[in-house]
């Protein structure tokens, strides 16, 4: 579960289906395709789209607006706009990147009544949404060949415009169609925003504001004072003032009138916020702004730099320099040799055929855009990093790795050494490898093992600095990468790629299967809390570990009502504390608990809880959950399934 999206289905089938058959029978015409880099400082504003439009945007966290709607997306978001729809984008972080494909439907020449009656029922045309797509790889190459093909308006390239268009589309109508998909959620705090930007002169109610988004002024005041480090009400204030200061400093207008225009009930209401915040009254402001004052501020605001039609201005990205730009953000064109099959094969996302002698390149996952694979000689490869290039052996054999080291065992490769393997799936297979301390680093005992390549669960590039004198060394986050591009990534750097698919078939089937079970025993439709005793007279209820993400993305298990309120108002987190008192408000049909609960199962709040009563307790050994790797998770959901089999038969 993602802070930005939930995984649901976008569309329903019947529409899905309607929507394609309108799109089979329309003609389209290829409007512009553009490519642009921003950056906070140059955001594109309601921007109003002159056509249909589909927006893939990459990079860093970044705010999309479509009309009134507004959406946080990190790394990677695919949205469509229908003709007249206002469109925002501002970068978040130092630099955002997309790619804006504008067409026009026409309708066929033949069987109009027909296509007619086909837009009646659904028009994709006009459709607003937004979604994160499964292969932004294969998005990305696509419309960077697009876009190049663009540039260059011969017949031939004009053609290919046309055709990758539709394939285009059926990319991304294949992911919609594929089930549950991570789509995008409106963000409250920025619509939050942008209405109180867009409205402060009228009287606003922060109740009535709520209402309008569907939420309880209460998780309207703790996301939105977390996120902006003010209060709503403090938000709209800062507003007011800050126009009244804008009008003061260029205007003539008086007190009275800049108060009415600027949302505050009077002219004794503003005098005395005024003066209050910003520690003289309007008058005494007003004087101190002098002209020489107001023509230095105004000759050193930066140019807005759209123009009407909302481009990205040359002159500033001129400014920056192209070869600034590809440093901060890396040209897909780095990995256009390793997806050229992809785009031979139409319609299809797999993966291309890595059996060869040399592995071909491929992505790291949810890390970085250009996390690739690249051959430079027979016997070593270069990985390219965000922090930079990592020549390592063609086929390492002595392995450092911590913390999914059942990722490795299940490719078939031992490592030299792991982190810790107590209560996990894989204990037994382990056993005879040496045992490092992840969390200390000993460089002499790293140094003694002799690895040819080190694989570290770390984001602190000094870990990294330190780790890479020793042997090659791959640092980044693997434990938030999604199984499957992890997978990936370690089978194209052991030359374990055709392994590495099987295994991820193998347990897209097997989630398949038990989902199934699930639901022909009538236990699908059920809530599940993940908890574990991590200090005395205190549990833990997870959603970022401990089996939840397994529980609720792939299995489907519901979240308990109470429990998705923590996780908006504390996603990062990961899991919340609950004590004697409140467990009881957690209420679910199933409680997953990690390890014992010590004296907590002997109290009475917790035997009088419906789960226990019914014996709906699923128990794991206290690690087990702890790890994400492939082995791990399989024998999680044999666990879980058993467990829930057991206690449904027994009552």
């Amino acid at each position: 579960m993602d802070k930005f999206y939930e995984k649901r289905k976008l569309f329903s089938q019947e529409s899905l289906t309607a929507a394609i058959q309108v799109w089979n029978r329309t003609v389209i015409s290829l409007i512009d395709i553009r490519h642009n880099l921003i950056s906070p400082e140059e955001p594109l504003l309601n921007y109003r789209l002159p056509a249909g439009a589909f927006l893939y945007t990459s990079g860093g966290t970044v705010e999309i607006a479509l009309n009134d709607t507004a959406y946080s997306v990190d790394r990677f978001g695919l949205f469509h706009g229908g003709k007249g729809t206002l469109l925002t984008i501002i970068p978040r972080t130092q630099w955002t990147e997309y790619y804006m494909i504008l067409y026009k439907p026409c309708e066929p020449p033949t069987r109009k009544r027909e296509y007619v009656r086909l837009l009646e029922s659904v028009n994709p045309f006009s459709q607003l949404y937004g979604f994160v797509p499964d292969n932004p790889v294969f998005l990305s190459e696509l419309l960077r060949k697009m876009y190049e093909k663009w540039k260059g308006p011969t017949p031939l390239n004009l053609f290919y415009g046309k055709s990758a268009f539709y394939q285009l589309v059926c990319e991304i109508y294949e992911e919609l169609d594929q089930g549950y998909i991570p789509i995008l959620y409106p963000d409250i705090v920025a619509m939050a925003k942008r209405f109180i930007d867009n409205s402060y002169v009228q009287s606003i109610s922060i109740q009535d504001m709520a209402d309008t988004f569907n939420v309880s002024y209460s998780h309207l005041y703790r996301i939105f004072s977390r996120q902006t480090g003010k209060s709503p009400q403090e938000y709209l204030m800062t507003v007011r003032l800050n126009a009244s200061k804008t009008w003061l400093e260029n205007s003539e207008l008086s007190m009275r009138e800049i108060a009415r225009g600027t949302g505050f009930s009077d002219e004794h209401h503003f005098n005395r916020m005024f003066a209050r915040h910003i520690g003289i009254s309007p008058g005494e402001y007003r004087k101190k702004m002098t002209m020489d004052r107001i023509d230095y501020t105004l000759g050193n605001l930066i140019p807005f730099p759209y123009n009407e039609k909302g481009r990205v201005s040359v002159d500033k990205l001129k400014e920056k320099g192209a070869n600034f730009m590809f440093k901060q953000i890396r040209s897909k064109s780095v990995i256009a040799a390793a997806l050229s099959l992809m785009l031979l094969s139409g319609c299809s996302t797999a993966p291309a055929n890595t059996s060869g002698a040399v592995p071909a390149p491929s992505v790291a996952g949810q890390v970085t855009e250009t996390d690739t694979v690249m051959p430079v000689e027979e016997n070593t490869r270069t990985i390219h990093m965000d922090y930079g290039d990592v020549e390592i052996p063609a086929d390492p054999q002595r392995v450092v790795v911590i913390f999914v080291q059942g990722d490795l065992l299940a490719l078939g490769v031992t490592p030299v050494a792991t982190s810790f393997n107590d209560d996990a799936t894989f204990e037994n297979q382990a056993k005879e490898i040496t045992v490092i301390d992840a969390f200390s680093i000993n460089e002499e005992e790293i140094m003694a093992l002799d690895p040819d390549l080190i694989l570290w669960n770390t984001k602190d590039e000094s870990v990294y600095q330190t780790l890479s004198k020793i042997a090659p060394t791959l640092a980044m986050d693997y434990f938030s990468m999604d199984y499957q591009e992890r997978l990936r990534f370690f089978g194209e750097v052991l030359n374990r790629s055709e392994k590495a698919e099987e295994l991820i078939q193998s347990f897209e089937d097997k989630v398949k299967e038990a989902k199934q079970t699930l639901e022909d025993k009538g236990l699908s439709n059920k809530s599940v809390l993940c908890i574990q005793n991590r200090k005395e007279g205190v549990l833990s209820a997870f959603w970022l570990g401990r089996g939840a993400p397994l529980l609720y993305e792939q299995l489907e298990f519901k979240v308990p009502e109470k429990l998705q309120e923590a996780i908006k108002d504390h996603y990062e987190d990961g899991a919340v504390d609950l004590s004697f008192e409140v467990i009881s408000e957690y209420n679910s049909d199933y409680i997953l608990v990690n390890g014992t609960l010590d004296n907590f199962e002997n109290s009475e709040v917790w035997k009088t809880l419906p789960a226990v009563k019914e014996n709906h307790i699923i128990v794991a050994p206290s690690n087990m959950f702890w790890y994400n790797d492939i082995l791990t998770m399989n024998a999680q959901i044999d666990l879980i399934l058993d467990s829930i089999l057991d206690t449904a038969a027994n009552n």
